[in-house]
Parts: structure tokens; sequence; C-alpha cells
């Protein structure tokens, strides 16, 4: 008889039940050292393994132009050189206050520019946390925008084409970092967002929405006025262009933004005057909704068609902002046949 056999008879049924149920006990201990370890509340898991849960980020946010901020659920320190920042010409130093830390920048981020920042902390256990961000460089001078004037369609007149683009009037200066258009049709929204880029009060700017694709198409970021090309292109504009999708040709809403994640600032919500009833579930309707929050555009409740500019679709006629009112469908008017001047001084 072999070793095994012998020792196996000799441990007899008893000897394998008691093996059975330590086995059944060792393997509980394991699933209740992984709970304690992994799932439990920081109290139980302190008393019974010291703290070993890493600080949880409950925060983050740009505070100003220079400074960003991480709120953690515990009190955090951070060493020299724990965050770096890109691009690379940004120098970045970071300190904690309880549970905060505030990272600064030298210098100040770009208006708009993408800026990614990336570091650790620790608790006073010496938990790590790694962390990485994404933001825009905040613009602290937005400048104030009014929608003038928008071209829904593509006009193929010899003479005169036009292609969709929508104008705006500088009421202030500031720079355009940052900010950003949106506009919406049934079923897709699109957005454009503008360099960094300082414009005078009195400035025009178009917004080119159906760009051809051509060298000449260039945005004008500095002070030549005239170095684009292309259809609706003007030496008294300043011209923008985008390949994010044209303005819907009857039915739409445009709104315009100064940063990211607040309300809107101006916009316009134009619809076919055929059309009625409830907007459903139409991708218009999360812009106009902005809108009316902002108490720039008046709608029912529920939205219906007849909230927005209503009006008789044509290609030759573009909607300008009327004299008086402000803001709503009260604030437009439908132009004559061919009255489009995109990048002229408003009206």
């Amino acid at each position: 008889m072999s070793r095994k056999n012998r020792i196996g008879n000799r441990g007899g049924a008893g000897k394998g039940m008691v093996c059975a149920r330590l086995g059944r006990e060792a393997l509980m201990f394991g699933l209740l050292s992984w709970v304690v370890a992994g799932c439990t509340p920081p109290g139980i898991e302190r008393a019974a393994l010291g703290d070993i849960r890493p600080p949880i980020v409950r925060n983050a946010r740009l505070e100003n132009a220079r400074e960003f901020v991480l709120e953690f659920d515990e009190p955090v320190q951070v060493r020299d050189g724990s965050f770096c920042a890109e691009p690379k010409n940004l120098v970045v130093s970071a300190e904690s206050t309880d549970a905060r830390v505030s990272v600064r920048f030298e210098p100040q981020p770009t208006p708009g520019e993408p800026v990614t920042l990336a570091g650790n902390v620790q608790d006073l256990s010496g938990n790590m946390t790694r962390v990485q961000v994404q933001f825009k460089g905040y613009n602290d001078r937005p400048a104030a925008l009014v929608l003038s004037e928008v071209q829904t369609s593509k006009n193929t007149s010899k003479k005169t084409p036009h292609r969709d683009y929508a104008e705006f009037y500088v009421k202030k200066a500031g720079n355009l970092g940052g900010m950003f258009v949106q506009w919406a049709s049934s079923t897709k929204m699109m957005k454009f967002d503008f360099p960094a880029c300082e414009v005078k009060e009195g400035e025009v700017i178009v917004l080119h929405l159906a760009p051809e694709g051509i060298p000449e198409e260039k945005n004008e970021m500095g002070t030549d006025l005239g170095l684009s090309g292309g259809i609706d292109a003007t030496p008294t504009g300043r011209d923008f262009w985008s390949d994010a999708g044209g303005l819907p040709d009857a039915s739409g809403a445009i709104s315009v933004y100064e940063r990211e994640g607040e309300a809107p600032v101006d916009g316009l919500f134009y619809a076919e005057n055929s059309k009625g009833g409830s907007l459903g579930a139409s991708k218009i309707l999360a812009l106009v909704q902005e809108l009316a929050d902002a108490g720039l555009w008046r709608l029912d409740s529920p939205p219906v068609w007849e909230d927005a500019f209503l009006w008789k679709p044509s290609t030759t006629k573009p909607l300008l902002r009327a004299s008086g009112a402000k803001y709503g469908a009260e604030a437009w008017s439908v132009g004559e046949s061919g009255s489009q001047s995109p990048g002229l001084v408003a009206r």
C-alpha cells in the first residue's frame, strides 16, 4: 500500500470532515479579508488594517486664469514636482491645505488653449492618488458678441453667391479664446470653438459654416482682415471657417457661449412657418431650453415650434437682428431678397 493510501486510511472519515470544515473556514476568512481591504467603511478599515484607501477627488475646477483647484474627501499633501502640465511651456506649482490642492500656472494658459494637468497626491497615511484633468485656458476677458445676421442655406446665384454663415457684432472688446457657438437641426448638434484672438468693439465677425475647402479660406486671428478669401469673405469683417456642418435651411437653433459649462449669452431659434406642435426629442430642444433658462428666449411648457421666429424659408433672404427688442423672436426679421451683407458694420 502506498504511503498516500496509508495516511488516508489512518486519518479516517472524521479527520477528512475536519479538513473540509477548515477549508471552508479558510475560504470564509479569505473573502472577509478581501471585503475589509476593498469595500469597508473607513472606520472599520482603519481598525482592522489601518488606512489603505487612497483619497478620492470630490471636485475639480478652474478657480481663475492661473489656478486650478482639486478637492478631496480627506486631507492630502503634495510634494515638490508632483504635478506637471501640457503644453510644456507651463510651469506649475502645487500646495495643499487640508483636503484642497491649489495648482498655479506660470505663465497664464492662453485663453481657450487645451491644457492637460497630471500629478499625484498622498493622504496622511501615504496612500497615493494619481489625477489627470483636461481643460481649456480660462478667458478672463471674453468679448461680448451679439448675433446680428444669419444665412441659413446655399444661394447659387452666379452674380452674388452665398453660403451658410452666422455674423456677430462685437459689443465689447476682449478675447475670443474659449468662446464657442453651437447650432442644431432636429437630428444633429454642431459646434465651433473660437481660437484665441483679440477683437475690438465695433468689429464684425463672420463664421462661415459651409466652406468649399479652398486654401484661401483662412481664419483671421491677427490684424489683417483681408487675409481670407472665398465666398462671403470680406476685408471689413473678421472671417472664421468651420467644417462642422451647415445651418438647417428652414428650422434650427444657434447659441453663443463665453465659456464651457456656462449659460449662453445670445441665440436664435427659427422655424418654418408651417411647423407646429411639440418639439419632442429634437436636438434643437437642448439649445432653445438653455436660451430660455438664460432669459434669452420665451418658451411654452412644453416647448412648441410656434415659440420660434417663424418665417418662410428662402435661399435669397437672410435673417436679420431687428432694432429695438434685445432678445427673443421679436428681435428678428427677414431681410429683403439679395440683402445679405456679411462683414459690414452692424445695421
